[in-house]
């Protein structure tokens, strides 16, 4: 069967980022995007600490296994899945006991049936071609009691309507032309999305039964430009104040945990 355009576009998009994902995973980059970074890594590993020591995680979408080293610090299985083999050799690289590694898809799932206690999908769903036949294979492979936690772009968002002109504004100035060097202009995908409306009612089916919405990323700028240091650690405390529920049309993306699967 021949591969799809969209899969082998993705597989090459995360192949050429693989690099840029890491560094701005170790806190090597001070822009705007890795600010946003931060902040959503804050916000997962905290939500990790409630899946049980010695329990699994099921990471989907893995990048350079970013949550790796938080799980195995609370002595969780990690198991990580990537289509981009770039990203899993940086993965690999870690060396992080108790972890495994897969290349592959969604299709790679059916291998997994109620297998993890919490299961990650960050910074991916916005990519997926099919993103509910996507979250519905998800959500197959948690344990009952387990939890799901993924990262979405919020689409009632007023900063998601200012930021292709600010980053048009940006290019103009400095003279560059559009490229496809960070998730924001990939040649694949990126949906955005309202939590109530396309997720918690899947997820309901599903049989998860409680759910939790953060909101993060409250700024009309986005991408790669470069901040003085002072200025970033600032902007990130300004976001943990305005990334309310209340002012959610200030935040351009969430993270949503959807726990208590029957």
């Amino acid at each position: 069967m021949a591969t799809p355009e969209s899969h082998a576009q993705a597989e090459k998009f995360f192949d050429q980022i693989a690099e840029d994902y890491r560094k701005r995973s170790e806190g090597q980059v001070w822009n705007v995007s890795s600010l946003s970074f931060a902040r959503r890594q804050e916000q997962v590993t905290k939500l990790l600490s409630l899946t049980p020591e010695g329990g699994t995680l099921l990471d989907y979408g893995m990048g350079p296994a970013v949550f790796g080293p938080p799980a195995v610090a609370r002595k969780l299985r990690y198991v990580g899945i990537d289509i981009s083999q770039k990203m899993v050799d940086l993965a690999k690289g870690m060396n992080l006991p108790n972890a495994e590694y897969h290349i592959g898809d969604l299709s790679l799932l059916a291998q997994f049936p109620e297998y993890a206690d919490t299961v990650l999908l960050i910074g991916l769903i916005d990519y997926l071609e099919h993103p509910a036949e996507g979250l519905r294979a998800l959500a197959s492979t948690v344990k009952k009691g387990g939890r799901i936690i993924l990262s979405f772009r919020n689409h009632r968002s007023f900063p998601r309507l200012l930021r292709n002109g600010a980053k048009a504004a940006y290019r103009a100035v400095r003279g560059e032309r559009k490229g496809a060097e960070t998730a924001f202009e990939a040649p694949v995908l990126e949906r955005s999305f309202v939590p109530g409306r396309d997720f918690i009612p899947l997820l309901r089916e599903a049989g998860f039964t409680e759910f939790s919405v953060n909101y993060l990323d409250a700024s009309p700028v986005f991408w790669k430009m470069p901040l003085p240091k002072w200025l970033w650690h600032f902007w990130k405390k300004c976001d943990a104040v305005f990334s309310q529920r209340w002012l959610s049309f200030l935040c351009a993306s969430g993270v949503l945990m959807a726990s208590g699967k029957k």
